[in-house]
Protein backbone atom coordinates (compact mmCIF):
# COMPACT_ATOMS: atom_id res chain seq x y z
CA UNK A 1 0.00 0.00 0.00
CA UNK A 2 2.93 2.42 0.95
CA UNK A 3 4.42 1.91 -2.22
CA UNK A 4 1.34 2.45 -4.41
CA UNK A 5 0.46 6.00 -3.12
CA UNK A 6 4.67 6.63 -3.12
CA UNK A 7 3.96 5.67 -7.04
CA UNK A 8 0.33 7.15 -7.07
CA UNK A 9 -0.77 4.19 -8.45
CA UNK A 10 -4.67 4.01 -8.37
CA UNK A 11 -4.70 0.90 -9.82
CA UNK A 12 -3.20 -0.98 -7.16
CA UNK A 13 -4.96 1.00 -4.40
CA UNK A 14 -7.85 0.17 -6.60
CA UNK A 15 -7.06 -3.23 -5.67
CA UNK A 16 -5.71 -2.79 -2.29
CA UNK A 17 -9.70 -1.55 -1.60
CA UNK A 18 -11.04 -4.52 -2.92
CA UNK A 19 -9.09 -7.24 -1.13
CA UNK A 20 -9.54 -5.54 2.48
CA UNK A 21 -13.43 -5.15 1.39
CA UNK A 22 -14.20 -8.65 2.68
CA UNK A 23 -12.20 -8.20 5.77
CA UNK A 24 -14.48 -4.71 6.73
CA UNK A 25 -17.57 -6.29 5.47
CA UNK A 26 -16.97 -9.04 8.11
CA UNK A 27 -16.40 -6.54 11.07
CA UNK A 28 -19.22 -4.41 9.91
CA UNK A 29 -21.51 -7.60 9.88
CA UNK A 30 -20.04 -8.79 13.26
CA UNK A 31 -20.73 -5.23 14.41
CA UNK A 32 -24.30 -5.11 13.18
CA UNK A 33 -25.17 -8.51 15.21
CA UNK A 34 -23.52 -6.58 18.52
CA UNK A 35 -20.75 -8.82 18.43
CA UNK A 36 -17.52 -6.75 19.25
CA UNK A 37 -14.95 -5.12 16.47
CA UNK A 38 -11.53 -5.56 17.48
CA UNK A 39 -8.66 -3.47 17.06
CA UNK A 40 -7.34 -5.47 14.15
CA UNK A 41 -10.92 -5.37 12.08
CA UNK A 42 -10.60 -1.70 12.38
CA UNK A 43 -7.11 -1.60 11.07
CA UNK A 44 -8.59 -3.43 8.27
CA UNK A 45 -10.76 -0.43 8.00
CA UNK A 46 -8.84 2.42 8.45
CA UNK A 47 -6.54 1.16 5.61
CA UNK A 48 -9.21 0.52 3.07
CA UNK A 49 -10.45 4.04 3.80
CA UNK A 50 -7.17 5.50 3.32
CA UNK A 51 -6.55 3.89 0.10
CA UNK A 52 -10.41 5.06 -1.21
CA UNK A 53 -9.38 8.81 -0.05
CA UNK A 54 -6.06 8.52 -2.16
CA UNK A 55 -7.91 7.00 -5.35
CA UNK A 56 -10.28 10.03 -4.91
CA UNK A 57 -7.66 12.71 -4.38
CA UNK A 58 -5.43 11.27 -7.13
CA UNK A 59 -8.36 12.06 -9.64
CA UNK A 60 -8.95 15.60 -8.19
CA UNK A 61 -7.06 18.52 -7.84
CA UNK A 62 -7.17 22.17 -6.38
CA UNK A 63 -9.40 22.15 -2.69
CA UNK A 64 -11.00 18.64 -3.08
CA UNK A 65 -7.84 16.62 -3.66
CA UNK A 66 -6.41 18.54 -0.08
CA UNK A 67 -9.63 17.47 1.56
CA UNK A 68 -9.34 14.27 0.18
CA UNK A 69 -5.71 13.69 1.33
CA UNK A 70 -6.60 15.29 4.80
CA UNK A 71 -8.65 12.40 4.89
CA UNK A 72 -6.38 9.73 4.23
CA UNK A 73 -3.93 11.25 6.48
CA UNK A 74 -6.78 11.40 9.51
CA UNK A 75 -7.30 7.64 8.33
CA UNK A 76 -3.71 6.95 8.25
CA UNK A 77 -3.19 8.40 11.96
CA UNK A 78 -6.58 5.66 12.91
CA UNK A 79 -4.62 2.75 11.33
CA UNK A 80 -1.53 3.16 13.17
CA UNK A 81 -3.52 3.55 16.14
CA UNK A 82 -5.54 0.97 15.25
CA UNK A 83 -2.93 -1.84 14.51
CA UNK A 84 -0.84 -0.72 17.89
CA UNK A 85 -3.90 -2.08 19.55
CA UNK A 86 -3.83 -5.29 17.11
CA UNK A 87 -0.60 -5.89 17.88
CA UNK A 88 -1.28 -5.47 21.62
CA UNK A 89 -3.76 -7.86 21.27
CA UNK A 90 -2.20 -10.51 19.64
CA UNK A 91 1.12 -10.20 21.39
CA UNK A 92 3.57 -9.39 18.51
CA UNK A 93 4.98 -6.34 17.01
CA UNK A 94 4.58 -6.03 13.37
CA UNK A 95 7.17 -3.56 12.74
CA UNK A 96 6.73 0.28 11.82
CA UNK A 97 3.22 1.81 10.41
CA UNK A 98 4.47 5.37 9.72
CA UNK A 99 5.40 4.90 5.63
CA UNK A 100 1.91 5.10 4.96
CA UNK A 101 1.31 8.66 6.70
CA UNK A 102 5.14 9.45 5.29
CA UNK A 103 3.56 8.36 1.42
CA UNK A 104 0.70 10.65 1.90
CA UNK A 105 3.22 13.62 2.21
CA UNK A 106 4.24 13.60 -1.59
CA UNK A 107 0.73 13.71 -2.68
Amino acid sequence: MTAAVTAKDGKTLRKSVASLGKLIEAALNKRDRGEAVSSCDMAAHSLGFVAASVVEALAHSGEARKLLVADARAAAADFVKDMQGCETLNRQKNGSHSGLEKALRAL
